[in-house]
């Protein structure tokens, strides 16, 4: 183990001495974000704390005693779950459609995609909340094929929620998933062809093998994103679906109990944590991450 450790410090002063950057300089260069995280990060979550117990800490286990919280909290998991499984099955097609696309609709795909990053999360809620009206454009577009007469009863619905927290979602499970696709080495697809691998076989031998950890990734980061969904769930959910996110809301600016609000989200802040740390154990994403 000792010898390990010596071999990784000599790496990494190698690799620092590549870059023309002293040990000391790389020293410096780290506090400005240490500085921003933080104020950023640190001074906010000191006064969640101090906030939480100024009841004496009588608002963590009075937290369970707010009939909406227990079942908010169930349904925001289930929630980002589901958000995460049906974000990673369209984004690995997304991602490999555009991978194996002609140049000019590859264009158009990363343009769609990067598009949908600048958009505000505000903006695209409001988007389908306007397609998920019962009559909205769905409706619209259905009676117009003369499939239906009846208003379409998706909006405040936690059917209706789901579209919409996917296509937020979408981009962040893409992404890491097509760089991956995009570093695999390009003899082993053709010496798969060579040795008769159909696509199907070649994709579970070659490419699968190689995305995988890109999926686990990505993955973790829509989950733990999901765990904190507020605007969207609460604009095409409503009030009988609100997430965790929503009750915190709710004890801080309407019920005027703002230590139970404080405690609630230092349960969610410590439960994301927990998550992406055993996440991080398991299966590194950090190291894919970067």
């Amino acid at each position: 183990m000792a010898t390990t450790g010596v071999i990784q410090t000599a790496t990494t002063r190698i690799r620092v001495r590549a870059l023309g950057v002293s040990t000391a300089e790389t020293r410096w260069l780290l506090w400005p974000p240490l500085i921003f995280f933080a104020f950023a990060l640190g001074l906010p979550l000191i006064a969640l704390v101090l906030q939480s117990f100024e009841t004496g800490g009588a608002a963590y286990p009075g937290m369970f005693d707010v009939p909406a919280f227990a079942s908010s909290l169930m349904r925001t998991l289930v929630m980002a779950v589901v958000v995460t499984v049906i974000t990673i099955i369209l984004g690995t097609a997304y991602a490999i459609a555009i991978a194996g696309s002609p140049i000019w609709l590859r264009i158009v795909l990363l343009a769609a995609l990067v598009l949908s990053l600048w958009t505000s999360i505000m903006v695209r809620s409001f988007g389908w909340m306007l397609l998920e009206l019962p009559r909205g454009a769905i409706y619209w577009f259905l009676n117009l094929l003369g499939l239906t007469d009846e208003p379409v009863e998706l909006y405040q619905t936690t059917i209706g929620m789901y579209p919409a927290m996917v296509a937020v979602m979408i981009p962040f499970a893409v992404l890491p998933i097509m760089s991956s696709l995009q570093s695999i080495d390009k003899e082993q697809l053709n010496a798969a062809r060579v040795f008769g691998a159909g696509p199907m076989l070649t994709f579970r031998t070659v490419t699968w093998q190689q995305i995988v950890p890109s999926l686990i990734s990505g993955g973790v980061l829509v989950f733990v994103m999901s765990l904190g969904f507020y605007v969207t769930p609460l604009l095409l959910g409503g009030p009988a679906n609100m997430t965790i996110s929503g009750v915190i809301n709710s004890q801080m600016n309407q019920a005027n109990r703002p230590e139970l609000g404080a405690a609630m989200s230092i349960l969610l802040v410590g439960g994301t944590m927990l998550i992406y740390l055993i996440a991080d154990r398991l299966f590194k994403v950090s190291e894919k991450w970067g």
